[in-house]
């Protein structure tokens, strides 16, 4: 392929100004992830953690198949009134929420320990969250299997605490550190990194994008902004009035902002897949040299040269 013709291609995926032009963005991604999936889903791994860090992949792939579905839009015609076929933004950015979330829990998870302590204290952090939430349901159980299965589960979760406490690293942090840690445990909650001086740092889902190792931090507000639709606020109200006019498209325009966001951080999800398992990168590079590019670009754009996947990009010239 030629140079300028290569150029020509990775300009028009990473502009994408037309709704047709962002699904057929999101359908490179879409096929990338199902190989990904195809060609690696047996590959053998160390632990049950890295065994669920697949499946993570998999829950990507629903979620931008979803997607992909919900840009067919809706319509409605019945002897009370005729709805022409619209694209609700809202619905978009809740889902791009998601997958933020998705996204940034694997790093934080996954991708931001640097030890093997570090790794073991938040993938026990964030396992213990979720069975602590499943135990509210604990008086709702109607049968012996269930009420087995809390109390499994409770046990489950003290074995995850005493693990916790029982590495070198927890014991090695101050009182204030291993209160943070505990603080976690009681409630529901995983989200914390470990600085350079092993200080424990809480975060927000909105700070966890800090972790993400971008050069301008964009995605914060990202959050934020798809959190107004995520919630009825008096904002997504009186803008929702403004997407659907006769004479206006503006609910398209809307949409294929959104998209842009998802397939940014689609890019920074791909990379860090690749990062913790190494070997899906001889997928990655089986790939055209095209997709190789638009698949890594915003990964690239966003945190520099030194996190690009590989070097395709320097095809561009």
């Amino acid at each position: 392929m030629e140079k300028q013709e290569l150029r020509n291609i990775y300009l028009s995926f990473l502009m994408c100004e037309t709704l047709q032009g962002s699904i057929r963005f999101l359908n490179v991604h879409i096929d990338y992830i199902m190989q990904v999936i195809m060609n690696h889903h047996n590959d053998r791994v160390a632990s049950l953690a890295l065994e669920e860090a697949k499946l993570i992949n998999h829950m990507i792939f629903t979620k931008i198949t979803h997607l992909k579905k919900l840009l067919e839009g809706v319509n409605y015609c019945s002897e009370y009134g005729r709805l022409n076929t619209i694209i609700d933004p809202t619905i978009i950015a809740i889902l791009i929420r998601n997958i933020y979330e998705t996204i940034a829990m694997f790093n934080l998870v996954y991708i931001q320990p640097k030890t093997n302590d570090e790794k073991l204290v938040l993938y026990n952090l964030w396992v213990h969250a979720g069975l602590s939430y499943r135990q509210r349901f604990k008086t709702l159980a109607t049968t012996q299997e269930n009420e087995e299965k809390c109390i499994e589960e409770e046990e489950i979760m003290i074995k995850l605490e005493t693990e916790i406490k029982e590495t070198e690293l927890y014991k090695s942090l101050t009182d204030d550190n291993q209160k943070k840690i505990k603080e976690k445990l009681k409630k529901k909650d995983y989200k914390i990194r470990f600085d350079d001086k092993n200080n424990v740092v809480s975060l927000s889902w909105q700070e966890i994008s800090n972790c993400l190792e971008l050069k301008k931090n964009l995605i914060e507000s990202l959050y934020t902004y798809c959190s107004l639709y995520a919630h009825p606020s008096n904002v997504s109200v009186f803008q929702f009035k403004d997407l659907f006019g006769e004479d206006s498209q503006a609910f398209e325009k809307l949409t294929v902002y959104n998209l842009k966001n998802a397939f940014a951080l689609l890019s920074i999800f791909i990379a860090d897949y690749i990062r913790l398992f190494p070997n899906v990168l001889k997928t990655f590079e089986t790939l055209p040299i095209e997709r190789q590019i638009i698949l890594n670009c915003w990964n690239r754009l966003m945190r520099g040269d030194s996190k690009s996947i590989n070097a395709a990009w320097k095809n561009l010239g």
